[in-house]
């Protein structure tokens, strides 16, 4: 599969978007990437193009983008963001606030790639973290893929999420 060439402005907008809007006590790290997956796969399925152009790899708990952990280093180098580490059940999860509201550019996106952004928001923004893993692992991107390997967007057409 040919990988798609990474739209860096687009990618920092995304994640700041979710963490604008999306941002209870739900969003942590693992969620932020399933709602990047949704993002990405949803539209790819529509517009046959991802919107950030990263590539997603079959982890644990579900597809994870492979650029992500760049992204939030430079958005938290570059004073947008914070990060916290916090306790959660048996482990820790990461917890991000938006530092620099202004930097949020949501012009970078198209009219159908703000909708999708806001569905994913409505949709699964209340979602506990456990629900929207159990639901990337029932769909055919990462059920179809094997650990640590690449998930194929060929597969984001059975995801039925605001289908036309």
């Amino acid at each position: 599969m040919a990988h798609p060439q990474i739209d860096e402005r687009i990618y920092k907008n995304a994640v700041l978007y979710f963490i604008k809007y999306c941002n209870n006590q739900y969003l942590h790290a693992t969620k932020l990437n399933k709602l990047l997956y949704y993002l990405d796969f949803i539209y790819y399925r529509d517009n046959k193009k991802s919107v950030t152009g990263d590539v997603y790899i079959h982890q644990g708990y579900g597809p994870v983008p492979a650029h992500i952990d760049e992204v939030l280093a430079e958005l938290k180098n570059e004073g947008v963001i914070d990060a916290s580490i916090d306790s959660y059940r048996d482990g820790e999860c990461i917890n991000f606030v938006l530092t620099n509201i202004n930097k949020l550019d949501e012009s970078v996106f198209l009219n159908d790639q703000k909708d999708l952004l806001k569905n994913i928001c409505d949709e699964f923004g209340n979602w506990p973290t456990e629900k929207i893993v159990a639901q990337t692992h029932l769909e055919a991107p990462w059920f179809y893929s094997k650990p640590y390997e690449v998930v194929d967007y060929a597969y984001a057409r059975d995801i039925d999420f605001f289908k036309e």
